[in-house]
């Protein structure tokens, strides 16, 4: 019998420098706050070691509290700690030598909570204002106050949170408030053990918030025209605002369609003075108003059911002729030529089907745009709009599109802002990509040298856009849930699902 013999190489093992490792601080734990110190300083013992040196300081000091020699693995403080933060480390004692010094924690003595943020004298630029305090021990449930700084009866922020951190849900205007938090300490029923008051400033910069407008419902899209301002107000129809006061826009009237669903787009065309309406899944998907008198619209015999799942809608002049397009969810983009200017008179140019869901739509001279979700933006011709000219696969789902010089900004949803270069119709190419990581974009507005990307629930982005293929973040504009944005020379108006109407002026 024949034994076969594998012996196996081991190759050995190298260990860490001396110099890298480290005792290990076991509590408290770093940045914890306690109520007293009622338990030793605590850490893993060192692997053949039993002597220790201890350092503890007071937060912002240099010299050392507690400098001291011990044996074991932990140090009890015997004599009372003031409220306050310290830092500690440890290192182990050889040969008369300190070494493997441990990272340097620290911990909170604290008989109050203690803010973080915004911290005293800070100044913002937000609309929404994220506060931030060191979790207490055995907290059940914290309460945030914020009052205005010259009277402190006036409470603008009055909020529970069970967690160490709160985003305010109620707008900030410019001005200098004050704030504090307190917390249910274990089984105690009321709020107490309060904070140190902290006093902070708003300063929104280039736009700042000048007023909210409450809808009957979400508002989906908003646009500025003379007088009057349109709310596509979801599921509440067409709410008309006088505006002769801009900054002060007041409701006049909603008009309702029996068997509406949801208004998701207003466009208008101020040549004929019509204003016109995508209703999804409407008895009327589509929707024109004439606003001869603009604080008045009324519906115009144009009115009828053109794509039940109307998402968008925009028209455009070319060689005299007026092009309305829809962007319907399930059968494309749809392009009508409004060549007669007797009603009723509107014949189907065609119908450009991109292999998936269409979202939104846009008309510049010749050539539409049209965007289709995961399958990006698509470009055709007015004349034959069933024939595709160009193609782009943005990098998240293309929801709607607006156009200026030889480029197309789309609001990509969880794609950010993606810009297309189009010179070329035939062979489009995206030249920027701008991604904030939070929201996802929903409509996308140019005025000028700025773009207005509205982001659901990242709020609103303004852009410098002079150079297009290097797009300039200048404001974040925090609100609950944006859906659009409509700029107005220096008057932004934003359609927010939760707070309305959003009045903003550029300083």
């Amino acid at each position: 019998m024949i034994v076969s013999i594998m012996i196996f190489g081991c190759a050995k093992r190298t260990l860490p420098p001396e110099e890298s490792i480290k005792v290990q601080l076991s509590w408290p734990a770093d940045d914890e706050v306690l109520t007293e110190l009622t338990d030793n300083l605590d850490w893993e013992v060192f692997p053949g070691e039993d002597n220790y040196r201890i350092k503890l300081w007071v937060e912002g000091e240099s010299e050392p509290l507690i400098d001291d020699a011990t044996e074991g693995s932990s140090y009890e403080v015997d004599y009372e700690l003031a409220d306050g933060a310290y830092r500690w480390t440890v290192g182990v004692i050889r040969d008369g030598e300190t070494a493997h010094w441990s990272d340097t924690l620290t911990f909170h003595l604290s008989l109050v909570v203690l803010p973080a943020a915004p911290d005293d004298g800070e100044i913002l630029n937000k609309i929404r204002v994220y506060f931030d305090w060191l979790s207490f021990p055995q907290a059940n449930g914290y309460r945030i106050l914020v009052w205005e700084e010259d009277d402190p009866d006036v409470v603008v922020f009055d909020n529970i949170s069970f967690t160490s951190s709160e985003k305010s849900n109620t707008p900030f205007f410019d001005g200098d408030y004050c704030w504090v938090v307190g917390t249910r300490y274990s089984e105690e029923e009321e709020f107490g053990r309060w904070s140190d008051t902290l006093c902070f400033s708003v300063m929104q910069y280039p736009y700042s918030l000048i007023d909210t407008m409450h809808t009957r419902a979400d508002p989906r899209d908003i646009l500025p025209f003379q007088d009057a301002l349109y709310v596509g107000d979801g599921s509440a129809g067409l709410l008309t605002c006088d505006r002769s006061d801009p900054l002060d826009p007041e409701p006049l009237s909603w008009d309702e369609p029996s068997g509406q669903d949801v208004n998701r787009a207003i466009w208008i065309d101020s040549e004929r003075d019509l204003l016109m309406v995508s209703d999804y899944r409407g008895t009327h998907p589509v929707l024109f108003y004439d606003i001869t008198s603009p604080t008045e619209p009324f519906w115009s015999d144009w009115t009828g059911i053109w794509g039940r799942k109307n998402q968008d809608i925009c028209s455009e002049w070319y060689r005299d002729t007026l092009f309305v397009a829809i962007a319907d969810y399930d059968d494309g983009a749809v392009l009508f030529d409004m060549s007669d200017t007797i009603y009723q008179s509107i014949s189907t140019r065609g119908t450009l089907s991109p292999m998936g869901n269409t979202y939104g739509i846009a008309l510049a001279d010749s050539l539409m745009f049209v965007t289709a979700g995961t399958r990006g933006l698509f470009i055709t011709h007015l004349l034959d709009p069933g024939e595709i000219l160009g193609w782009v696969d943005t990098p998240g789902e293309a929801e709607k599109v607006a156009v200026d010089g030889d480029y197309c900004y789309v609001a990509d949803g969880i794609g950010g802002l993606v810009i297309i270069d189009f010179s070329d119709a035939a062979e489009p190419f995206i030249v920027a990509i701008d991604n904030p990581q939070v929201g996802a974009a929903q409509k996308v507005r140019i005025e000028d040298d700025y773009c207005f990307v509205a982001y659901g629930s990242g709020g609103t982005r303004v852009y410098d856009i002079s150079s297009p293929t290097n797009p300039v973040v200048i404001q974040e504009i925090d609100a609950m849930y944006s859906y659009s944005a409509a700029p107005d020379d220096d008057i932004l108006y934003i359609a927010d699902r939760d707070w309305g109407v959003m009045t903003m002026e550029r300083d």
